[in-house]
Parts: C-alpha cells; sequence; structure tokens
C-alpha cells in the first residue's frame, strides 16, 4: 500500500467516525458547486450555451471536481469544521453592519409590478475550473434581467457576448407556475415576503440550506449572492446585514477593492482558504462589489463590482 492509499485509508476512517449524516457531509464550497451545476443544466435552454452558467447565483466556485477529491475535501472539511474556534463577530464588524443596515433602510421603497424585470450590470471574472483546470475569467460585463414575480417567465443574461434565454420554473416538474423562486433564485416577490427580523431571518437560511455544512460559511454565501445579484425591499436589504452581524466567523477588512478598482471597507469571511469580501464605500456604506481572495497567496479567485441596478418593462432594455 502506497502513502497516497494508506491516507485515505486513515481519511475514511475518521469519516466513519464522524458525527456528520454521509449525505450532509460535503463543505460549503463542494456543495455549491454541485448545486450549481444542476441550476444551470436546468436552467440553460440555448444549446449554444452548454457550459456557462446562466442562473442568477453566479457560481464562484464552478469546479467540475473529480469524485476522489470531493470524497476527500469532505472528510478534511468535516474534520476542520468540528476542530476550529467560530468567534462571534467583533463589536467592530457588528458596528460596521449595523451602519450599512440604517443606510439600506433609508432606500426610496420602489412601487416594482409584477410584470417588471429587475435588471443588474455588473463587472465580474470568476474562476472556471472547467476540464479539471482552474482559471480565473478574463473580466467582462455581466447583464441579468429577471421576473420581478414568476421564475416561469424567462429572463435573460447577455455575457461575454452571449445572449443565453433564463428558464428555470418550466424545467422542473414539481414546481407550478406562477412560481416566485427559493432563497438560492429569488424574484423580487419573494424577497418582499422574508422576515425583517434578522434573527428570524438568519434562521430561515440555515433551514433553507439543507444539512449543508458548515452552516455560517454557507449563511454567509448566501447572503452574499443575495446582495450582489438581486433587488430587496429596504428592510429586507437592512435585515440582511443584521443577520450577517450574527454569523460565527465575519470579520472586517480595512481596506478592500472590487473589480473595477474602488476602494472601501469589506465585511468577509474565510472558508476552504478563501476569504470572501463585501466591498461598501467608507463614505457613504453603500455595496460597491466583492472580492474573493485566496489567503495563502493573495491571488484573486472572483471578484465583481455592480454597476447599475434598476427594474424594468421588458426583458433587453436597458434604463436610461
Amino acid at each position: 500500500m502506497n502513502a497516497d492509499d494508506s491516507r485515505r485509508g486513515e481519511l475514511a476512517e475518521l469519516a466513519r467516525l464522524l458525527p456528520v449524516p454521509a449525505e450532509r457531509e460535503l463543505p460549503p464550497g463542494r456543495q455549491q458547486t454541485l448545486k450549481e451545476h444542476l441550476m444551470s443544466e436546468l436552467r440553460t435552454a440555448d444549446t449554444a450555451a452548454a457550459g456557462k452558467t446562466p442562473a442568477r447565483r453566479h457560481s464562484r466556485k464552478r469546479a467540475a471536481a473529480l469524485a476522489g477529491v470531493l470524497a476527500l475535501a469532505a472528510v478534511a472539511g468535516a474534520l476542520v469544521y468540528l476542530t476550529r474556534p467560530t468567534p462571534r463577530p467583533s463589536p467592530a464588524t457588528v458596528r460596521l453592519l449595523d451602519k450599512i443596515a440604517a443606510v439600506a433602510s433609508r432606500q426610496p421603497t420602489l412601487g416594482v409590478r409584477d410584470n417588471q424585470f429587475w435588471y443588474i450590470k455588473s463587472w465580474v471574472a470568476y474562476t472556471d475550473c472547467g476540464n479539471a483546470k482552474c482559471v480565473l475569467e478574463k473580466p467582462h460585463e455581466r447583464q441579468i434581467w429577471q421576473s420581478a414575480s414568476n421564475q416561469c417567465v424567462t429572463g435573460l443574461l447577455r455575457e461575454s457576448g452571449q445572449d443565453t434565454r433564463l428558464i428555470f420554473g418550466t424545467n422542473i416538474p414539481s414546481i407550478k407556475c406562477p412560481y416566485k423562486g427559493s432563497l438560492n433564485d429569488p424574484t423580487y416577490r419573494l424577497l418582499r415576503s422574508l422576515p425583517t427580523d434578522p434573527h428570524a431571518l438568519l434562521r430561515l437560511i440555515y433551514r433553507g440550506m439543507q444539512g449543508q455544512q458548515p452552516a455560517p460559511e454557507e449563511a454567509f454565501t448566501t447572503i452574499g449572492d443575495l446582495i450582489r445579484e438581486a433587488i430587496a425591499p429596504p428592510r429586507v436589504s437592512a435585515a440582511l446585514y443584521r443577520a450577517a452581524a450574527l454569523i460565527p466567523g465575519v470579520t472586517v477588512v480595512p481596506d478592500a477593492t472590487d473589480a473595477i478598482g474602488r476602494h472601501g471597507v469589506a465585511v468577509a469571511m474565510t472558508s476552504q482558504g478563501i476569504r470572501m469580501e463585501w466591498v461598501f464605500s467608507k463614505r457613504t456604506f453603500q455595496y460597491l462589489g466583492e472580492h474573493d481572495i485566496n489567503v495563502a497567496d493573495g491571488s484573486t479567485n472572483g471578484e465583481a463590482a455592480i454597476l447599475q441596478r434598476a427594474f424594468v418593462d421588458r426583458v433587453g432594455q436597458v434604463p436610461g
């Protein structure tokens, strides 16, 4: 037996002893990879767009990992989760998120009609691990149109010079249309129905994660996706930030940059060697974008900058 086989045997024995159900032991990054691959397959309507990820939640970890690597990562992730400390956010982190939440709560409430679409334009670059080799995409513009009320209505993703129709609800037999979505792929109508109490909202997020491990990192990722490529009512946005202040392991990065180089202060969490940063203006405390950084070497694993958000009357319409 060689060293690799011996190591796999040790990990397998440790996995057997861990009090974590086998079907739930994938750490959040790997679990998210599989989830987003499925969502991509369900939502891709054009054969020419095969291999892309048109789902609302732009994957930051799109690796198609080998089964053996997934198994080893699952055990390692579970071990780290069970042994590492998960400190509560510092008072400075809580104060920063409270300021951000206060700004979000003062934004004007929009009169959104059910037949409208949200439009979000961003500048992005994420790590793509297709063909078993991970490379950072070339930075590019991303535009998305999605129904404000019904996932069964076809939306549009415009990215890298390609238009991809976004179809979700009609591809899943168990979903009855109209469908207002879920936390993983919401509409404005769903976000409007979320609790505005941060404790209740965080409990809802934890319940929706279906046992994914570790829970704090997965909750942070879920909230991060909701504040990046979605538009929530002001009180719900504020609740999301205050819910983040309840998650163990959340920290502050005093100086961070988004995908177009705008400097700000970041709220961050580190998971599997990647520090996920939400970047906010130091002056206005409004959300600018995000930056995912490999802690080991400081390299960029993914980044985004929000350029424009609005509601429009039809797919393909660009706000003035």
